[in-house]
């Protein structure tokens, strides 16, 4: 911490305000970030889409809840991601759309890694590691 001190020119006297230190995001280190901010949910979605297309599950899963995330901008934005799926009744060979999809009981503890490269805009799912 800087102190104040006052500095008379004439009789006005002048007077510093106290600088104080403050929390900047480390550069390239991992930050907190809302679970419901726009750019998370976009990302947890493309994660459980992907999530769907590989699992060999006979049903769909949707996103249930984001429970929380990190960020980190380097040359990519890398997101970490903490989330509830929950599995539904659609199967996959239905065309079915997942917002109206009942949902069975079962639910995954989810942590996605995904990638968002600025220069295209797209999303990339790097990991994805899930348990019941």
């Amino acid at each position: 911490m800087i102190s104040v001190f006052e500095l008379a020119l004439g009789e006005t006297p002048v007077e510093e305000e106290l600088i104080s230190t403050r929390n900047v995001p480390l550069l390239g280190g991992w930050n907190a970030m809302s679970p419901e901010s726009p750019e998370i949910q976009a990302a947890a979605k493309k994660a459980v889409e992907q999530f769907n297309t590989e699992s060999k599950a006979k049903k769909f899963f949707k996103l249930l809840d984001v429970s929380s995330a990190e960020t980190q901008v380097t040359n990519l934005i890398n997101y970490k991601i903490h989330a509830t799926i929950g599995k539904t009744k659609c199967r996959k060979t239905e065309n079915a759309d997942l917002e109206t999809c009942d949902m069975a009981k079962k639910r995954l503890q989810c942590h996605f890694h995904v990638q968002y490269n600025p220069r295209n805009e797209e999303l990339t799912v790097v990991a994805t590691s899930c348990k019941r």
